[in-house]
């Protein structure tokens, strides 16, 4: 891991690799994304990660022309990712699924303003400026390019904005933590909690769920008392079938992938 790890020094946020790479709907297509990254792009990134923190030398590398750096760099992602993300993988996008449908549902309700709220304390919209709690400070204008939201679980407790310092038509990212407590949204299901969802009760909340629902919602649409409702979705959240998504004064529920395979079975 160690080509890696040099890209990341302790005291700062290292290497915007994001925007060298960009987007890839799987983990082997960000891999072929950054074989192919351009050796010029690449010392650009460098030079101005090394502008405001220490990188050691072996890092340059990456941007070599033969590619041995970058493929050292493609091992060692291979190694983390293999070793801390695929493992928990199937639970983690769960819950960036429920993150994502909670903000979409905020959009809707309330526009760009309630969706900014939620992020709060670490981000402060006052139009027309956003203001972040970030490590650096510097003023960004995005001129009209847009702004990209995406939820993470593996951030921490502070946001992230990533911009190409390449590519500058690109709007920047704004990475923010889809949850306070990661670590135990990533727990297990409970042993034996399956068995507990047997009955016409918990099969009936499962199927009123949908593209997602607040307790209130479900506890209208399957007819029970609200306190009711929030049981059995707890039961159903310990068992896996179900992810919780919380925001100002409510929750959303949504199904797992592991509750959609259970709810179109049974």
């Amino acid at each position: 891991m160690r080509p890696l790890l040099a890209l990341l020094p302790a005291d700062a946020l290292g290497v915007d690799l994001w925007s060298l790479t960009g987007e890839a709907a799987t983990f082997e297509q960000g891999i072929d994304a950054l074989m192919a990254m351009q050796p010029a792009h690449v010392r650009a990134e460098l030079a101005y990660t090394c502008s405001f923190t220490h990188l050691p030398n072996t890092v340059w590398r990456i941007a070599d022309n033969d590619g041995h750096g970058r493929q050292a760099l493609a091992r060692a992602a291979r190694v983390s990712y293999r070793t801390l993300v695929e493992p928990h993988w199937t639970r983690i996008s769960d819950q960036l699924q429920a993150a994502r449908m909670s903000k979409g549902r905020l959009m809707l309700e309330g526009g760009l303003e309630r969706l900014l709220t939620t992020l709060s304390p670490l981000v402060h919209w006052q139009p027309p400026v956003l203001e972040l709690l970030v490590d650096e400070d510097a003023d960004i204008y995005l001129s009209g390019r847009g702004l990209n939201l995406v939820p993470s679980l593996l951030l921490g407790e502070r946001p992230m904005l990533l911009t190409d310092i390449v590519h500058q038509d690109q709007p920047p990212t704004l990475v923010f933590p889809a949850a306070s407590d990661p670590a135990g949204m990533l727990e297990p299901a409970k042993r034996g909690g399956l068995a507990t969802m047997l009955g016409r009760t918990r099969a009936a909340v499962l199927a009123a769920l949908g593209e997602g629902a607040t307790t209130a919602e479900v506890a209208q649409r399957v007819k029970l008392p609200a306190a009711h409702a929030n049981h059995q979705l707890t039961l159903l959240r310990q068992a896996g079938l179900v992810a919780t998504n919380r925001r100002d004064d409510q929750v959303l529920h949504s199904l797992t992938s592991l509750g959609e395979k259970f709810r179109d079975g049974a």
